[in-house]
């Protein structure tokens, strides 16, 4: 997101056009108003409309909702009939439809003809009418024919509701462990939502990559032998109904049933090795997709396993991406679908993970839905995507004027953002998201994100899903995410902040921030960390120096977590991220390269510092040296990390504590340097002599 001021404001968007008053829609419109400021004042909870019914095919309204129209005081040959809707882009199986009389006079019967239906529509007032129809999948002409007392007959203009969704199955695919048995069940699978056509076609296939699919067999259920231990074959059930639409989803098998999987599971093993790097297209050049698959084999010799790439939707021309005006659509200034699907097949052959920035809490003020909503007001159809405040003005957070939020109170708008995160993911097998602004759907409609998670790992159980928000918030985890961000309890705040300044301290400082997260995250180790992102400013390297940069990066490459490496971080290159959509310029490969490169391929190599076992190892009195042990299960495979936050020479003795100084008698050697170290067999410590900004990572010989 831009840049965020210290203190959190929600206040209303400027409206681009006026409109009439819209205080008296009701809770049906989603309004509300949001607080400034201290958590005391956060946004208060809303009752909220169940996600399963935008899943699973409950009849859902999208109310159209209209100021009233005034009779004319002319005679009766001025009486028109009109619908308080104009044409639009529906989410749903069924709408409200209102209008009115704009005349004198009395309606006497009225009916709603959608395609070839006519549905008889209520008359609520001598002048107005309602009605909820159902729609079918693509393009409904609506409108209204009714009887006035003395005019006679009278039809509306039509309009076109255009349904975005598509009628299809939905597939469900389940395992469990029976014995030495392994069962796919694919019984939980759903017909049409709206046409409800039997599947007549079950077919199951086992897929060891991302190329190849093996068909292992057919029908509802399946009975396999049990896969081995760390087996990473993934099965995919692919479902067919009479009508010739069909539907995949993909299950994982199951752990040992006896053991319950922790909080942030869903992308199972990977995660825990991934090592992601942040990419802005157009700071690697121009086109920038072409320039970021250009750069792919820099990253795979850096040792990266995933991308990040910023957001690639469709936005107004100079953004950096998070005012989104189209949600299908690939920016046309970074490249084409081809380009992104290129880019997203050649980092998968060289096993590089791509994750999409998804934009889920606000769009553009330049959106067309919100412009739709601003100039029509209440009688637009998307007037109730926006969240609102008691007098109908739409709500932003901070200083983001130009980015209204969602109103996810609206089913259609969780329908919505459901099917943006499912088109990516079919479309060009992105493997998961960084959720922009996570934090702002939680404060207004906590319930959501779970059963979004859950729809997405129904097609693929080993999306990435990074919220942005505190992981020492266990809520996230809980919810469905794999990791959310290192900050504090603070929105936006990054928990090293105040580490490194001033220079003196910073060992203390580090301990404290790593214990502060330790104490309040589900699970430490799914704590994204980062030096660097779109939202710190001046890099790292501009603001402290090389020397320091060097430690840091260390620590954020040996500290339990998942390490996040931004545009050009290891190059040192200086730039801030919202200066420019331009390409940044980059020194050349240097020292600062070799470290990032080494200390990843450590990592990558190393089961110790992929683990989640953390324990600081005191250094003393000396506060600029900063020492921990890294470990898993197993005591004899460790790494102790000793860091030297210093720009002087310094020595020093650690005392290595058990069960791990028995293991490290036999001697310590340091993996980046492959230098021999001596542990005291008595008193299991070892002396090191360190030189400015030194690290080590020594591991039993």
């Amino acid at each position: 997101m831009p840049r965020r001021p210290v203190d959190r404001l929600t206040t209303s968007v400027p409206r681009t056009t006026p409109s009439p008053p819209v205080a008296w829609l009701g809770a049906s419109a989603g309004v509300r108003r949001q607080h400034a400021g201290s958590p005391a004042r956060r946004p208060r909870p809303l009752a909220t409309l169940a996600w399963t019914a935008a899943l699973l095919g409950a009849s859902l309204s999208c109310e159209s909702v209209a100021t009233p129209v005034a009779p004319r005081p002319s005679g009766a040959a001025q009486t028109r009939l009109e619908l308080h809707a104009g044409d639009a882009e529906v989410w749903a199986w069924s709408a409200r439809i209102q209008g009115a009389l704009a005349g004198p006079g009395t309606l006497e019967d009225c009916v709603v003809q959608v395609g070839g239906e006519a549905v008889p529509a209520a008359i609520e007032h001598p002048q107005r009418f309602s009605a909820d129809v159902p729609l079918r999948e693509g393009e409904n002409e609506i409108a209204a024919r009714c009887r006035e007392a003395s005019s006679g007959e009278l039809e509306s203009p039509p309009v076109t509701y255009d349904v975005k969704l598509r009628d299809a199955p939905r597939a469900r695919a389940r395992a469990a462990r029976s014995g030495d048995s392994l069962v796919l069940d694919a019984a939980s699978s759903e017909p049409s939502e709206l046409s409800r056509a039997e599947i007549v076609d079950f077919a199951w296939f086992r897929r060891r990559d991302r190329a190849t699919a093996e068909r292992i067999g057919q029908g509802p259920r399946l009975e396999l032998p049990a896969p081995d231990d760390g087996d990473d074959a993934l099965y995919e059930l692919q479902v067919r109904d009479e009508r010739g639409r069909s539907d995949a989803a993909r299950v994982a098998p199951p752990p040992d049933a006896r053991v319950a999987p922790p909080p942030g599971a869903g992308a199972r093993a990977w995660i825990d090795d991934a090592v992601v790097y942040g990419v802005v297209p157009p700071f690697f050049g121009d086109p920038p997709l072409r320039s970021v698959r250009a750069a792919l084999p820099a990253l795979v010799e850096l040792g990266v396993t995933a991308i990040w790439l910023s957001p690639l939707f469709g936005a107004p021309p100079g953004d950096f991406g998070y005012a989104v005006t189209d949600y299908f659509a690939v920016r046309p200034d970074y490249g084409t679908e081809r380009d992104l699907r290129e880019l997203v097949d050649e980092a998968h052959r060289r096993d590089i993970r791509v994750l999409l920035d998804l934009v889920p809490n606000h769009t553009s003020a330049e959106h067309p839905y919100f412009q739709q909503a601003e100039q029509r007001s209440g009688r637009s159809h998307t007037f109730a995507f926006y969240d609102r405040d008691p007098g109908g003005e739409p709500t932003h957070y901070f200083d983001w004027e130009h980015l209204p939020n969602l109103n996810y109170d609206n089913a259609e708008v969780e329908r919505w953002m459901l099917e943006v995160s499912l088109h990516w993911v079919r479309r060009f097998d992105i493997d998961g998201y960084r959720i922009d602004a996570a934090w702002g759907i939680k404060d207004r409609r906590s319930a959501l994100w779970s059963a979004w998670a859950e729809e997405l790992r129904r097609v693929n159980p080993e999306l990435l899903l990074i919220a942005e928000a505190s992981a020492r918030d266990p809520y996230y985890l809980q919810q469905g995410f794999d990791a959310a961000y290192d900050w504090t309890e603070e929105l936006g705040r990054w928990a090293w902040a105040d580490v490194f300044s001033p220079p003196r301290g910073i060992a203390a400082r580090l301990g404290a921030a790593l214990s502060a997260t330790a104490a309040g995250a589900a699970r430490p180790e799914r704590t994204l960390r980062f030096l660097n992102n779109n939202d710190t400013g001046a890099r790292f390297i501009t603001r402290h120096g090389p020397g320091l940069t060097r430690v840091a990066a260390a620590a954020l490459l040996t500290l339990p977590g998942i390490p996040c490496v931004y545009s050009f971080d290891e190059l040192g290159a200086e730039y801030e991220p919202y200066g420019g959509l331009a390409p940044v310029p980059r020194p050349a490969r240097g020292p600062l390269a070799r470290h990032y490169q080494r200390l990843i391929r450590l990592r990558r190599s190393t089961a110790a510092l992929r683990a989640p076992g953390l324990l600081t190892v005191r250094a003393g009195q000396d506060d600029e040296i900063f020492a921990y042990i890294r470990h898993g299960d197993d005591a004899s495979r460790f790494a102790l990390v000793v860091l030297n936050f210093s720009d002087r020479p310094t020595a020093t003795r650690l005392a290595i504590p058990e069960p791990f100084a028995g293991h490290a008698r036999g001697g310590l050697r340091d993996a980046l340097s492959g230098a021999a170290a001596r542990v005291a067999a008595r008193h299991g410590s070892i002396a090191l002599d360190l030189a400015p900004w030194d690290v080590r990572v020594l591991v039993p010989r």
